[in-house]
């Protein structure tokens, strides 16, 4: 062979080593991560990994909030939620305005008995306590023997007494000769159930056509209380005729709801 073609030869093989070598690394000169090594504990190192692309980010980002937020149930009221309207002796209470099941009137004090009908017992806010024995006394003066047979109930105490009624009477005459629990303006605490001896110190729709329950339907607001259930207003209150249930509201808003010529609830719920 000559010296010329041995040199060509030659060439050609240092080329093609050349190329073979170049083309045994990976794309853009990156190292093959090598497989886990084992530390001084025996517990295998981490291999390295790559920094995700951004969906690869998002979607992890998504995921994990997805399963770590909390309920809905545990996070706090919105700013726009509406707000819980305190209660107050001005609350309407009718079948569609409802207490708290835990609603407990503050400032509950005993009836004295002197106002109680006999073997019965009673409470009201210390404020319609007042006045309601102001108007019994007032009463007594002008000849009417009126006594409280009821007065403050629980909402417990309401859920037997309606169940009571709907077990004696049926459903539908329950829901109108009394309160569903919640409903019950009994549960203010400001509201009795006025009686006499002349119907059995019972509460009969009778006794407003006895002495004492003409007094106090043409008196009561004077003291601060209202007739909530009048005779003929059934389609407006809900409730049949009660001539014995007056709720305490104070002075002047009785006197203004008097002269409105409005039933009870028509009355507190104006704007």
């Amino acid at each position: 062979m000559s010296k010329l073609r041995f040199r060509a030869l030659a060439l050609v093989s240092v080329a093609i080593f050349t190329l073979a070598a170049c083309n045994s690394g990976t794309n853009e000169g990156s190292p093959t991560p090598a497989s886990p090594t084992a530390t001084a504990t025996g517990t295998p190192a981490p291999t390295p990994t790559s920094t995700p692309s951004a969906t690869a980010t998002s979607t992890a980002n998504a995921t994990a909030a997805a399963t770590t937020a909390p309920p809905t149930a545990s996070q706090p009221p919105s700013d726009t939620a509406p707000p819980v309207a305190p209660v107050t002796i001005l609350s309407p209470v009718d079948k569609d305005h409802a207490l708290p099941p835990d609603y407990v009137p503050p400032g509950l004090a005993a009836i004295p008995p002197a106002y109680l009908a006999p073997a019965f017992g009673g409470e009201l806010r210390r404020e319609a306590v007042d006045a309601l024995a102001l108007m019994l006394d007032d009463a007594a003066a002008a000849g009417h023997d009126i006594r409280a047979r009821s007065a403050y109930r629980s909402y417990a105490e309401q859920e037997r007494t309606f169940n009571y009624w709907v077990n004696a009477l049926g459903y539908d005459e329950a829901i109108c000769v009394s309160a569903m629990a919640g409903h019950s303006e009994h549960q203010l605490g400001t509201t009795a159930d006025l009686t006499s001896p002349q119907v059995g110190w019972d509460l009969l729709e009778s006794f407003g056509e006895t002495a004492g329950g003409q007094w106090l339907a043409a008196n009561a607001h004077d003291y601060g209380f209202a007739l909530s259930y009048p005779a003929g207003a059934e389609d407006v209150t809900g409730y049949c005729y009660e001539p014995w249930h007056f709720r305490y509201i104070g002075e002047a808003e009785a006197q203004a709801w008097k002269a409105s010529g409005l039933t009870l609830n028509q009355y507190l719920l104006q704007p």
